[in-house]
């Protein structure tokens, strides 16, 4: 049943899930920098860095057909990717103004999860310890399109009402998950996909700034459009 034909309910945020790599890190000029490697290695087409801008308005799926890139190649170019930002992704950093969300967020008793492609080791040695244990909830080693699966896996083991949680991402891929298990979404404007994009995709909450993610938790409930 669509959204426009269920009665709104008052509801409270009572879980975020945030995803990692683009909504907390800021990862992407990391992954420019091994671009050409990655084609190299595994026979994609190089991506013409001045056209990265354009690249942030489709989906995985169009970026992947545009570089030759299978999908029966992601899982090896995943693991490559962890490994090297392993061994090689010092440079990555927490975006400015993360710390002070998760603190205010856990200050207000909020729970937080994490779903991510990353590993939790390099999520920690990024967040540092303190932040990264105020998580509740971490689901890692995603595959690119299993986002829809390990969302599940967090419906059910958080014990709430798909209302009470909040999907935060920076994807395309991300709204798309978050749909697809019919769970709330806020798009973020600082990672990698296009705002204009992902507004496209109606996700229920933009954030173009960290503060805007407290302000709205701290101020539930409000009405919600339940989907089934």
């Amino acid at each position: 049943m669509s959204r426009s034909h269920q009665e709104s309910i008052i509801v409270a945020y009572k879980l975020l899930i945030f995803d990692f790599d683009g909504t907390l890190a800021n990862s992407f000029p990391w992954v420019v920098a091994i671009l050409d490697e990655l084609a190299e290695k595994f026979n994609a087409i190089p991506v013409d860095h001045s056209k990265l801008d354009e690249l942030k308005n489709y989906p995985p799926r169009k970026i992947m057909k545009m570089h030759n890139i299978s999908i029966w190649k992601l899982p090896a170019i995943l693991r490559f990717t962890r490994s090297r930002m392993k061994t090689n992704g010092e440079s990555i950093q927490c975006f400015e103004g993360v710390e002070t969300m998760l603190q205010k967020l856990k200050d207000n008793d909020i729970r937080m999860a994490l779903v991510t492609t990353n590993t939790c080791e390099t999520v920690r040695r990024v967040l540092g310890d303190e932040l990264y244990n105020l998580f509740h909830l971490f689901e890692d080693k995603v595959s690119i399109f299993g986002k829809p699966a390990a969302l599940r896996r967090i419906i059910r083991k958080s014990g709430l009402n798909r209302s009470e949680m909040l999907a935060i991402g920076d994807e395309i891929r991300d709204v798309e998950a978050a749909k697809k298990v019919n769970i709330p979404f806020g798009a973020v404007s600082w990672g990698f996909s296009n705002m204009e994009a992902m507004a496209s995709h109606s996700p229920e909450h933009i954030f173009t700034e960290m503060s805007q993610i407290v302000d709205l938790v701290v101020s539930s409930p409000f009405t919600f459009d339940p989907a089934i």
